[in-house]
């Protein structure tokens, strides 16, 4: 039938959204960041502080610059650029000297694909770094990021783990 949606064709358009995840939350022990892999003005893909908690020298709206990736770490988040890139295969933010680093958060509590979420996990007492109250999201979130996102790039050398 003309037009008519295969099942193969719909596999083939749920991975490839699945690819194209553009916009996740991170929470850290002081704020709620919007990520997304659009660039901004200054070709940096888009970290903004949108929820403070605490203290912090990044003000709410605040956003991190200097960087063509988004390094995943438990450590936080980074902006960077590669140092010396290779053909076929995007260095992680630990194989890339500091130097190179951009912005960056403090560690991460979670992440996770809906905002409420991510607001709601920021008003919850006594945040832990990796907090296991929140692995089922960021498990979900990291497993749409993927290992292959072209802007989201996830730590090998210091994951986000629970274990």
């Amino acid at each position: 039938m003309p037009g008519a949606m295969t099942l193969d064709r719909v596999n083939d358009a749920e991975t490839e959204e699945k690819e194209k995840l553009d916009r996740f939350f991170a929470v850290t022990k002081t704020s709620v960041y919007r990520v997304e892999s659009e660039k901004d003005e200054n070709r940096d893909p888009i970290v903004e502080k949108i929820a403070l908690r605490g203290v912090s020298r990044l003000s709410v709206g605040g956003r991190l610059h200097n960087g063509d990736f988004v390094g995943i770490m438990k450590a936080g988040l980074v902006l960077y650029i590669e140092d010396h890139p290779k053909s076929g295969r995007i260095q992680k933010p630990e194989e890339v000297n500091t130097a190179f680093w951009g912005g960056h958060t403090s560690a991460i509590v979670g992440l996770f694909l809906e905002k409420d979420d991510a607001m709601n996990c920021n008003h919850t007492p006594f945040l832990q770094i990796c907090d296991p109250r929140w692995r089922k999201e960021t498990e979900k979130t990291l497993r749409a990021i993927g290992e292959n996102h072209p802007v989201f790039i996830l730590s090998l050398w210091d994951p986000i783990s629970y274990d």
